[in-house]
This record gives structure tokens, C-alpha cells and sequence, in this order.
């Protein structure tokens, strides 16, 4: 079931709200996260981020990030962190550039184990990185939430290759696809 929200088609749900929260908290859920506003920031994030308000801000280098935020918010994202950042920081939004995975649940250091050989454990709790997962160079955001939750950001193009590997993985594990109203209700924004 798709819901349209800031002019995207987000996946809400596949059917069964209950079972795909049950996937998420016994096994591995993949969901496609790629409707969130992606506001890339280069150089001095520290002067820019207080703008972010309450987006995400997935530090990958002491002088890159990507902020991450609600659909449709990528505008207001962009104007308050290149007001914020001055000629400090470079601000681009890259919506468009990223498709975006979250993948939820107990059994997710098994989906890496089987898809890459960087070790995931190495990034804490709201810690972000770039890594490859499945031979894709990807960004990857460790998530501070109850559940364990990690999202994916990958370029555009490798978008379907990354979401039928990925999804076949989970699949193997027992796991299964779910719509944003599962990964909210368990926490997630």
C-alpha cells in the first residue's frame, strides 16, 4: 500500500502492520527509505548543523555529512544549513543522487556478514561511514533507536540491484519487506 506524502509515493505498508512489526523485532526487515529529504554538507558541519533542527545529521568525515530529514523537506534543510554554514561549508542536496534503505531488526549483523567484510560493529550508535555492502559503495548510518536499525544510502543507479540483493539476503534469513508505517511505529523517523 503506497500513501503519497510531500509529493512522494512512500511504501506504508505491505499488508499486515503486525507481522511486519514482528519481522522487525525477531528477524531482519528491509524497507525503502529513499523519499527522505538528503542534504549533503561539506566542510565545517559543526557551524552548519545546529540548522538541521530535528533531521539527522549522519557525520561521515570531520568535514562531510548528510543530513537526513522528513520527504519534502529537503528546501527548508537546504536554506537553513547553507544560511547557517556561510562560506564555511558547501550545501547540496542530493535527494535525487541517493536511493535509501533501512534494514531493522536482530538479525541484522547476519545480513552483513553475508553481504560485506566490513565489520559493522565498528560503528557505534548514531555513528555513519562509508563502507561497501554487497560491492556497492554505500553510505551507511547507524541508527540510536530501541530497535537496531541501520540505514543504506546508495547511488541512484545501483538502486534496484542493491534492493533485489539486499532483499535477498533478508528473504534468507527469514526476513521480509516492510512499509514505513511498521518502521515508525517501531521507532524509526
Amino acid at each position: 500500500m503506497f500513501v503519497e506524502e510531500s509529493g512522494w509515493e512512500i511504501p506504508a505498508s505491505y499488508g499486515d502492520d503486525v507481522a511486519e512489526r514482528e519481522t522487525i523485532r525477531g528477524s531482519v526487515a528491509i524497507a525503502d527509505v529513499t523519499a527522505r529529504a538528503k542534504v549533503d554538507v561539506r566542510g565545517e558541519i559543526a557551524r552548519a548543523a545546529p540548522a538541521a533542527a530535528d533531521a539527522l545529521v549522519a557525520e561521515i568525515a570531520d568535514d562531510w555529512a548528510i543530513v537526513l530529514g522528513r520527504p519534502g523537506e529537503e528546501s527548508r534543510l537546504l536554506t537553513g544549513l547553507e544560511t547557517a554554514a556561510g562560506a564555511a561549508a558547501m550545501v547540496t542536496d542530493v535527494t535525487h543522487l541517493f536511493v535509501g534503505f533501512a534494514l531493522a531488526g536482530p538479525r541484522i549483523s547476519e545480513m552483513f556478514a553475508r553481504t560485506t567484510s566490513w565489520d559493522p560493529s565498528t560503528l557505534g550508535r548514531g555513528e555513519a561511514t562509508g563502507a561497501p555492502v554487497a560491492e556497492i559503495p554505500a553510505v551507511v548510518v547507524r541508527r540510536d533507536l530501541p530497535s537496531a536499525v541501520v540505514e543504506l544510502y546508495v547511488a541512484s543507479e545501483l538502486g534496484r540491484y542493491a534492493w533485489e540483493t539486499l532483499a535477498g539476503v533478508v528473504a534468507g534469513l527469514g526476513g521480509a519487506p516492510v512499509g514505513w508505517q511498521a518502521l515508525r511505529a517501531e521507532g524509526w523517523s
